[in-house]
């Protein structure tokens, strides 16, 4: 049996982070609650992470994935609501 090397992983307070940097620059907003890491995919360890972001005058929630790298691509984002 053959064996996949995965490289170190992100941690999840680097995860918070990268994901709602990522997410502000998205929006062009502000992140209004911290960010929340839903999952972490194995064997992979990516992780989803939502990042609860204020843009104008609505709230938006952006779901993204990081990867081992930390680095993040957005899954999907709710509609904005009041």
């Amino acid at each position: 049996m053959g064996s996949t090397a995965y490289g170190a992983e992100c941690s999840d307070k680097k995860s918070m982070e990268v994901a709602d940097e990522y997410s502000q620059a998205l929006m062009n907003g502000e992140v209004f609650k911290r960010a929340k890491v839903l999952k972490r995919h194995h064997p992979s360890k990516r992780k989803e992470v939502a990042s609860y972001i204020k843009a104008g005058d609505l709230y938006y929630t952006i779901y993204t994935l990081v990867s081992n790298d930390c680095v993040a691509h957005m899954i999907k984002r709710t509609k904005g609501r009041y």
